[in-house]
């Protein structure tokens, strides 16, 4: 028996060794480029910390310059007390961050580095912009926060109805935020494409 144990093991171990001297396919290089050339952009990230005596959120190993530049880049806005509003009014949509009690400021950090994540994807590129990327956080996280109610255990049948109709309410001004994104971007303009073009003699 202890033969038999010792027999797995070995063959266990020769796995490993094949896995991490095996070439990588065609497939898993492309991925593995596509990660490495998304992971050059991060959004900036926080840490909870204490100034004066009150909770607050400090960026984590960055220069102040570049805090801000990344703030910029994430909220659409170079004015500081506009980037705290913006970032705070997306906080406040986490869920279980804001309670009847007030705010848990232990989750600051958390919340703020996943609303900066969201918002560095969608790279507000003015105020307007910035507004528009925090409403379209908040709507996820809402959109987020009713289809996990749909599936919670003992839930009402009218419960589940409810919840999903609310959501699908949500998903659909989470679509229009985004055609509403768009079009600011490119001014209105639509774009037509013509293809398919055959110039004749005469």
């Amino acid at each position: 028996m202890e033969k038999t144990a010792n027999k797995i093991t070995d063959t266990k171990e020769e796995e490993r060794k094949d896995l991490s001297v095996r070439k990588l396919t065609k497939e898993e290089k492309k991925c593995l480029a596509n990660h490495c050339e998304r992971s050059k952009r991060k959004p900036l990230k926080f840490m909870n910390t204490t100034e004066s005596g009150n909770p607050s959120i400090t960026p984590e190993d960055v220069s102040k310059d570049i805090a801000l530049a990344k703030m910029t880049e994430a909220l659409g806005t170079a004015d500081l007390d506009l980037q705290n509003y913006l970032l705070n009014q997306a906080m406040e949509t986490c869920f279980g961050f804001v309670t009847a009690k007030g705010r848990r400021d232990e989750y600051q950090a958390v919340c703020s580095n996943r609303v900066m994540a969201l918002l560095h994807v969608i790279q507000p590129q003015d105020e307007i912009e910035g507004m528009l990327a925090v409403q379209m956080v908040g709507v996820h996280n809402v959109v987020a926060e009713l289809l996990k109610r749909v599936i919670l255990i003992g839930q009402s049948d009218e419960g589940k109805e409810l919840n999903v109709n609310q959501a699908a309410k949500m998903m659909r001004v989470f679509v229009a935020q985004m055609e509403a994104l768009k079009k600011y971007r490119t001014g209105g303009q639509q774009k037509m494409t013509v293809e398919h073009v055959h110039v004749n003699t005469g």
